[in-house]
């Protein structure tokens, strides 16, 4: 553990000032990113403007730097309890930090009121999208050498196997858990039922919607692009019922079956009963609410930490593919580019043209001023990285209200994702058609259900959808050796399907304001600044 600075104040205004310097100037020797500074700074100023106002005078203890490899950052003032994130002025920037992936915790001991909060190290985009091309091109090349000798091929594959196995069963025990929890700790982070307001009902419903639409479309194209069984009556009217007792077998027959299985419809049945029944007893269940974000916060730590095998992840897939069965795999990874990328392209482009139709001003505007966000968002696989130009962007250039974007824009990074709708849509079918699974009419309901209800679950962070796979192919019937395929498709398609995400998530925002009448119109059709 290295300590950087550990230094005392009397809280004061001036005081406020000095720590959020110091602050800033030790997690940037720490390594931490700084996006992630400028948000820990403007909070913790919010923070400790809030407990000037009680707590006067008392000793303030600061002790930041770099802890295990981590930058780390604690804060602790004498006093009686005094929980910041209680005050209605900080719910939603404890909402931010919390979808941007920071933890910025509070709890009371020895008569101290403390917040720890642990940023990330910067990264560099560019640099994760080299190390997973060259992870493809070094499985692609081993691969293909190994297949000239039997031997070394036979002992290869005892060794890829297993630790793929292994890779493979860490990401099945984190899915069931995270699936619940992402849905669950979305609801419960909307807050105070009265924030959401006329605009928060809106969007709840254009998102839902517009999530169920976007892969009924998917299915229908699908089905104009890969060869559907035809059905007899009979049959017809058996896929009726077994589409009717899927319906109802959302519904579990206990609390533990869902996780033992990883039943993907009831795990998210569960976490929308138990998020809105948090929300709605509130303080009576506050005690529950922080755990079961604590839960969320350590579950989502987990994915991340295993998100940083994924380039070994990808090249086990993909080496093992080349050694067993290279031509009928990669053809079907081919088609899932083929048609995944032009479709995560084209949905965003669809919402621009749609909401410049409703909204009375010019698309190119409008893609002028959602690029900054959709580039960031391209370039890092991550819709946690581009919230802060995604919120500037939504006040400053689209006229929503910040108090609207603020709300909005984090919760909607969770629980509405069209670009992963748009590409599962089409991966689930490839891998239906690679695996000779019977593409029926009951396949693509299921399809349809499935992927949407499990775009809500997916985090909004850097392999985040590896998550679902398991979950989703079990549901559908594809074997679990698809996932090898997933894998290498997700590490390119994240990039996609995250600035898919994000541009429509704006334009959703924007429309939903729109109909509130809350929008800025003159901001919104005023030249990019």
């Amino acid at each position: 553990m290295i300590s950087i600075r550990d230094e005392e104040f009397r809280l004061s205004a001036p005081t406020i000032d000095a720590v959020s310097e110091i602050c800033v100037q030790t997690l940037s020797e720490a390594g931490a990113d700084k996006k992630d500074i400028i948000r820990i700074r403007l909070s913790l100023e919010e923070i400790l403007g809030v407990w000037l106002e009680s707590l006067e005078g008392a000793l303030v203890h600061v002790d930041c730097g770099q802890k295990f490899g981590r930058a780390f950052l604690k804060i602790s003032v004498d006093g009686p309890a005094l929980d910041a994130w209680d005050n209605e002025a900080l719910v939603f920037s404890s909402h931010l930090l919390s979808q941007a992936g920071l933890s910025f915790t509070y709890a009371y001991k020895n008569g101290k009121n403390c917040l720890v909060c642990n940023p990330r190290k910067k990264k560099s985009s560019m640099g994760q999208l080299a190390v997973l091309i060259g992870a493809v091109v070094l499985a692609a090349f081993l691969g293909a050498a190994a297949r000239r000798f039997p031997a070394i091929q036979t002992a290869a594959l005892s060794v890829t196997e297993p630790l793929f196995n292994m890779i493979l069963g860490a990401l099945r025990a984190v899915s069931s858990p995270l699936v619940f929890l992402a849905v669950c700790c979305g609801i419960v982070s909307i807050g105070d039922l009265a924030v959401v307001g006329k605009v928060g009902k809106k969007l709840f419903l254009r998102m839902f919607a517009g999530t169920f639409i976007l892969g009924t479309i998917m299915a229908l194209a699908g089905s104009l692009l890969f060869p559907v069984a035809a059905e007899a009556g009979s049959q017809i009217s058996g896929n009726f019922s077994a589409i009717y007792q899927m319906v109802l077998d959302i519904v579990p027959s206990d609390v533990i079956s869902p996780f033992m299985n990883g039943n993907a419809l009831q795990l998210v049945f569960l976490g929308i009963c138990v998020g809105a029944a948090l929300l709605i007893l509130g303080e009576r269940v506050s005690t529950a609410q922080n755990t079961l974000l604590q839960m969320n916060d350590a579950v989502q730590f987990l994915m991340s930490a295993l998100g940083k095998a994924i380039p070994l992840f990808v090249f086990l897939s993909l080496f093992n593919l080349v050694i067993s069965d290279f031509d009928s795999g990669f053809s079907s990874l081919f088609k899932v580019f083929a048609l995944a990328i032009p479709a995560c392209l084209l949905v965003p482009l669809f919402y621009v043209f749609w909401a410049a139709f409703r909204l009375k001003v010019s698309p190119a505007l409008l893609l002028r001023k959602l690029l900054p966000t959709y580039l960031i968002a391209l370039t890092t696989a991550s819709s946690a990285a581009a919230l802060a130009t995604n919120l500037e962007t939504c006040v400053k250039e689209l006229g929503i209200p910040k108090k609207v974007a603020d709300f909005s824009i984090p919760l909607g990074q969770v629980l509405y994702k069209p670009g992963f709708v748009a590409a599962l849509s089409i991966l689930d079918l490839c891998m239906a058609e690679s695996y000779d699974v019977p593409i029926t009419p009951l396949f693509l309901v299921m399809s349809v259900l499935t992927i949407g209800l499990l775009s809500m679950a997916v985090p909004p962070i850097p392999g985040g959808s590896l998550s679902v796979f398991t979950v989703l192919f079990a549901q559908l019937g594809i074997p679990s050796e698809a996932i090898a395929l997933a894998a290498a498709v997700n590490a390119i398609m994240d990039f996609f399907m995250t600035a898919a995400g994000v541009a429509c998530l704006q334009i959703q925002v924007t429309l939903a304001a729109d109909g509130v009448g809350m929008l800025d119109k003159n901001k919104l059709k005023r030249s990019v600044s």
